[in-house]
């Protein structure tokens, strides 16, 4: 169960702010399934059409999210979030696009201990945990928010909290106003959840802050996370293995039988009777000493005693044991015996075979791992081989029911990391920041690099941001949005569906292939603009001499593919796909396929850079929080990767410098290649 608190702050001057909280808790047994959902949301520069479009997404979210409650509860979270992207899918399609770029929102959904969580725009998601506070919302990678087509909402995360913990969800000037004006936030942090003076001395706290907050206009909403107390007549889905024991099982067969012979019990002992029998009697005297007391002294009476006792009568078990009934029931009870023990003693031997087994497989891939230890020096591509081939057998031996589990766990990192090292990953812990910039005043989404400067831009946002070979930073206002760009002897930025815009030059229009036709990527090579069609899949090749007009890039019978993502040009073309391979065509020709075998396993190429001045291939993979630098034949040169790398959006390589400039959110790390 949660505890929430609600928090709104609005000054009466923004009429163009839309603010809005809602917490659902579960209503019947059903919906329990799929824990409780909470929501805050932030729009904008609101015009009067979008006046309740968050009530309409959140109404989207909340029906979806309990309409099947047979789901799992990631299933559940991930179909509401698809549906909110259909609605506002058809938002754009409607013209209704004024919101892009002005919305901020957050959906938690909580579940005993496990959420789901994601956001979009400048919402900020905390977790404290024993006056702790770490920011869980750096852990969503965002992609590309583009409206062609749109996909908000596009990334989850999901994490696993204790008892007491508590969820800080703030809009941006909440934000501001918590941590960097008042220090709220650390204030908040420090009040004791379990604390039943907890609602009074956050009162206290948000009171002497009342000045600032009044000032500001957002929301905070904070969740505690408390055990919930099970009624007495509950449904339990998961049912924990009672540790074994011959008691337990034999007991209720033993009294069946004990009630079947019926044996009479015993006549008990009087409570005084037993401690006279336990009392051990010594006599002190003062001329003999210490001496016994004799226990013959009152036999007599004892013996006589015994007459008024009452035996019980003995039953006649001859007559029981001859009763076929009896013979049955007992005869049915000692076989189930039999059974049950039968099968314990087969359960104990398959755990055992299953231990033997398991560890004959670790010895088999501790022997496969020591040889491609022995034969890096010779056949590094051999050993990598080897290494990987012992990753995958080994995965299995790590599962929570394995009985070699930790020592298998143990051989798995020692793989791991010897595998890092021939795929000449390098981990950097403190990459170099180049600059940050100010969300206030731009959030980029890509960029492009021109002699020493960087170019960022976005493609829901209006403006250009420079940023100078110091790493100073100034806005570059402009009524386009731009959605690609590219360098030769000026920065090309392009502006969807069919506008270049060279800096500080008059922009011009290309005549497009067909109506559908939508750019996706560029870049350029010797004097010709080449663009990348998401839709048919072909490069477009504009001549700069007379750009109105372009050439299909591919001749009629070379071998096409599908599915692509990202262009280089080089002299060669080289294309990044979906299945993260990359093709090489020449003057229109299909050439060659290279599929990069290297470690970390790919999961989700971005993008690819190329350069005539250099020998080297450039890929970003942001699901793996690195960039990747191989030669053109496919063969891994180096890997970085960072915790930092948490936001990857775009890079820009300076050849001259041999330098990589990563957009990592609103941060430009650089690192020497």
């Amino acid at each position: 169960m949660a505890e929430v608190f609600e928090l709104h702050f609005k000054q009466k001057a923004e009429e163009d702010l839309s603010l809005d909280s809602f917490c659902y808790e579960p209503e019947n047994i059903y919906e329990k399934r799929l824990g409780g959902l909470y929501i805050i949301g932030e729009l904008k520069n609101t015009l009067p059409q979008n006046e309740k479009l968050i009530n309409k997404i959140v109404q989207v979210i909340r029906t979806k999210f309990y309409s099947f409650p047979i789901n799992s509860f990631e299933k559940s979270f991930e179909e509401s979030l698809k549906s909110a992207n259909d609605f506002l899918t058809e938002e754009v399609k409607s013209d209704n696009t004024s919101w892009l770029g002005n919305l901020n929102l957050a959906v938690i959904s909580v579940k005993n201990f496990e959420i789901n969580f994601t956001k979009v725009g400048n919402v900020k998601i905390f977790l404290v945990r024993k006056g702790q506070i770490t920011d869980i919302g750096e852990r969503l990678k965002f992609q590309d928010i583009e409206p062609y087509p749109l996909k908000i909402f596009s990334n989850v995360a999901t994490g696993k909290m204790a008892e007491d913990d508590q969820l800080i969800i703030l809009t941006e000037e909440a934000f501001q106003a918590f941590s960097i004006e008042s220090q709220l936030l650390n204030e908040i942090a420090k009040i004791p959840v379990e604390d039943k003076l907890y609602g009074k001395n956050l009162r206290k706290a948000l009171k002497q802050k009342e000045k600032i907050l009044s000032e500001i206009s957002g929301i905070c909403l904070l969740i505690t996370l408390k055990q919930e107390l099970l009624p007495k007549k509950s449904f339990i889905f998961k049912k924990e293995v009672p540790e074994f024991s011959f008691g337990k099982i034999f007991r209720p067969f033993v009294d069946k039988i004990k009630n079947l012979i019926k044996i009479p019990k015993k006549a008990p002992v009087q409570k005084d009777q037993k401690k006279k029998q336990k009392v051990f009697h010594i006599l002190v005297n003062k001329k003999e000493g210490v001496a016994f007391k004799n226990p013959f002294s009152s036999l007599a009476k004892k013996i006589s005693s015994l007459k008024n006792i009452k035996l019980p009568k003995i039953p006649n078990y001859s007559s029981l044991i001859s009763n076929k009934e009896f013979k049955k029931k007992v005869t049915s009870v000692l076989i189930f015996i039999a059974l049950l023990l039968f099968g314990f003693f087969v359960f104990k031997g398959e755990n055992q075979r299953e231990l033997k087994e398991s560890e004959s497989k670790l010895i088999k891939i501790q022997e496969k791992f020591d040889l491609a230890k022995s034969l890096v020096q010779k056949d590094e591509k051999g050993a990598n081989e080897l290494l990987k081939e012992a990753l995958k057998e080994i995965m299995p031996l790590t599962g929570e029911k394995e009985p070699s589990k930790q020592e298998a766990l143990n051989l798995k990192d020692e793989i791991e990391k010897n595998l890092n090292i021939l795929n000449k990953l390098e981990v950097i812990k403190d990459p170099k920041l180049f600059s940050e910039i100010d969300p206030k005043k731009f959030v980029p989404q890509k960029m492009v690099i021109f002699e020493k400067e960087l170019y960022l831009f976005s493609p829901i946002s209006q403006g250009l941001f420079r940023i100078n070979e110091k790493g100073e930073g100034s806005l570059i206002p402009t009524d386009q949005k731009f959605s690609l760009a590219t360098a030769s002897n000026n920065v090309l930025l392009f502006s969807k569906p069919n506008t270049v815009v060279p800096l500080e030059e008059a922009p011009f229009s290309l005549t497009l292939p067909s109506p559908e036709t939508d750019f996706i990527d560029l870049a350029f090579f010797k004097d010709s603009l080449y663009f990348l069609d998401g839709k048919s899949g072909k490069i477009i090749k504009y001549p700069l001499e007379e750009l109105a007009e372009g050439k299909e890039y591919f001749v009629p019978e070379t071998k096409k593919i599908e599915s692509e993502k990202s262009i280089a040009v080089d002299g060669s073309v080289w294309i990044l796909d979906e299945r993260n391979e990359i093709h090489k065509y020449y003057a229109g020709k299909y050439q060659e396929t290279l599929k990069l075998d290297l470690f970390p396993y790919p999961k989700s190429f971005k993008k690819i850079f190329s350069s005539f001045a250099l020998p080297y291939l450039f890929v970003l993979e942001p699901e793996e929080n690195r960039i990747i630098i191989t030669d053109k034949t496919g063969k891994i040169v180096k890997q970085f990767q960072s915790e930092k790398f948490d936001n990857l959006k775009d890079f820009a390589v300076s050849v001259q410098n041999k330098t990589i400039y990563l957009l990592n959110g609103q941060k430009v790390y650089q690192v020497q290649f």
